[in-house]
């Protein structure tokens, strides 16, 4: 093989490479239109195929999940968590709902007397894809239970919510709050219908387009830091389930405080008056010469 050839053949396995990351990449359709909560207020957040909280894969018990029962125990969902500043409470960390979708599913959460919802949403633009948001304070405009599981896989089944305005919600919609009370986050899954009927969790970011994205790549984050390959996982099985491990969670970087129309305003003064007044010492110094 001669130069030309050789240069030929590398430049040939580029391109195949980066064909097959763009196509990975764009696997799924980019449905997000809006952030999820305030990107500012985020400390930290779990991978997909983390062992943060509890198993979160296959559960053959439980048929409203993933059919795919080839993941090992993960968490295939992302947990959210605010800087301390904002938790304790759940009027602070605002829910917004990040696409065009219609609620399908509204049951209750309950922690002690802690009481919350879990929320499912199904895309209006791909309806293959099923938005789950756990731990909300839901807004009364929308169903406060609905279409909850059936009694024999759920116990505390409850009959629909029949004072409610809306199910339909469009991309940054107030859904509600994050109870914070008593947890350090809250989470969300996307569980995606292939053609075949088989489903799949899939990571909420790979639905966010680089214009939302960005938001976190100005914190820090590469898209590829939030997750843990099927690979690695099957290598290194969850063995911390209840505890902590630092390599589940991404930390973000600390936001650069934003200045306020005045306080900028003020910053400029100063320093034009100290340029002035630099310049007047240094004519004063002149004449005196």
């Amino acid at each position: 093989m001669n130069s030309a050839q050789l240069c030929g053949f590398w430049l040939l396995a580029a391109s195949s490479v980066l064909t097959l990351a763009a196509s990975s990449a764009a696997a799924h359709p980019k449905l997000l239109e809006a952030p999820l909560t305030q990107i500012s207020r985020l400390e930290e957040i779990s991978k997909f195929r983390s062992g943060a909280g509890h198993d979160f894969s296959y559960d053959a018990s439980f048929p409203f999940g993933a059919s795919d029962s080839s993941e090992p125990p993960s968490s295939m969902k992302h947990y959210l968590a605010p800087l301390p500043a904002y938790s304790g409470d759940r009027v602070t960390i605002p829910v917004y709902a990040p696409l065009a979708g219609v609620i399908t599913r509204v049951t209750e959460e309950t922690n002690g007397a802690i009481v919350n919802k879990r929320v499912e949403i199904v895309s209006i633009e791909d309806p293959s894809y099923l938005l789950i948001l756990f731990h909300i304070d839901l807004n009364e405009a929308y169903p406060q239970i609905l279409e909850d599981w059936p009694i024999e896989f759920w116990p505390s089944h409850q009959e629909d919510d029949d004072l409610y305005v809306t199910t339909t919600v469009a991309p940054g919609d107030l859904l509600g709050y994050a109870d914070m009370r008593t947890g350090h986050d809250f989470d969300v899954a996307v569980l995606w219908t292939n053609t075949d009927g088989e489903r799949y969790w899939v990571s909420y970011f790979d639905l966010m387009p680089d214009a939302i994205f960005s938001r976190f790549t100005a914190r820090g984050l590469q898209r590829s830091d939030l997750r843990v390959s099927k690979a690695e996982r099957l290598a290194t099985p969850v063995t911390w389930w209840g505890g902590r491990d630092e390599h589940d969670w991404l930390a973000l970087a600390r936001p650069v405080p934003m200045l306020s129309w005045g306080g900028a305003a003020l910053i400029a003064c100063l320093t034009v008056w100290v340029i002035a007044r630099g310049l007047d010492v240094a004519d004063d110094q002149v004449e005196q010469s």
